[in-house]
């Protein structure tokens, strides 16, 4: 199944491999881990959007209401 990634503060939020990516046109792309410091800002942050709680829900195979 093909799932559409959720974006972030123009992150691409991929809680699989725990990281956030950001490929701008003509540059170099960035990856962010979950564990360094400013991943764990970014997902503290994500985690608070409606966004955030859907997708930490669906990958940790629960219902919104358990999380």
């Amino acid at each position: 199944m093909i799932r559409r990634l959720p974006v972030f503060k123009g992150y691409t939020v991929d809680l699989r491999l725990q990281e956030f990516r950001k490929v701008p046109l003509n540059d170099l792309p960035e990856f962010v881990p979950l564990l360094s410091d400013k991943g764990a800002r970014l997902f503290n942050e994500f985690r608070q959007t409606e966004e955030g709680r859907k997708e930490i829900a669906y990958v940790l195979g629960r219902r919104l209401d358990d999380y």
